[in-house]
């Protein structure tokens, strides 16, 4: 038996006609959306790579590509973690690489960064007093070659 209802036929087509222009609003959101997105990316990575240039040119962050965090982590103390970052820097530090290093993954717990900074540079003050560091220019410091260890700075009794 055949349903010979005009009103079903209507109402279908009425549901049909609904459903693919609700489906047609979304194709184009979706469309605008992923332009959208397009467009968002590609600004996201303009500046990133402009803010990876500024720190290169200011010298605020030589290596990106590092994970410092693990790099460091088990270090004890500010010193120990500075001179790893020279070591693994090439044996020259700058006092706001470190600082940026340290102040960014958590290392230091100051609330400012300009108070970071004045630890990292206390600390390498200190370390360039007992000859671990050599100031090469403001703010720049390198590693000395050949330090002696403790062990045979301690005269041997016989």
């Amino acid at each position: 038996m055949v349903i010979a209802s005009q009103s079903y036929e209507e109402q279908t087509r009425r549901l049909l006609s609904e459903a693919q222009s609700e489906l047609t609003t979304i194709g184009r959101q979706i469309h605008e959306l992923e332009e959208k997105y397009q467009t968002l990316k590609k600004e996201t990575d303009a500046y990133e790579t402009a803010l990876q240039g500024f720190l290169r040119r200011s010298g605020k962050q030589q290596d990106t590509g590092k994970d410092w965090k693990t790099l460091i982590s088990w270090a004890l103390t500010h010193k120990d973690r500075i001179r790893l970052i020279a070591e693994n820097n090439g044996g020259t530090v700058k006092a706001s690489q470190a600082t940026d290093i340290l102040y960014t993954n958590g290392f230091i717990k100051s609330k400012k960064r300009a108070n970071a900074y004045q630890i990292v540079q206390n600390n390498l003050i200190d370390m360039v007093d007992v000859h671990i560091f050599e100031k090469i220019k403001p703010g720049e410091y390198r590693l000395i070659k050949g330090q002696p260890s403790l062990i045979s700075e301690t005269p041997i009794k016989e």
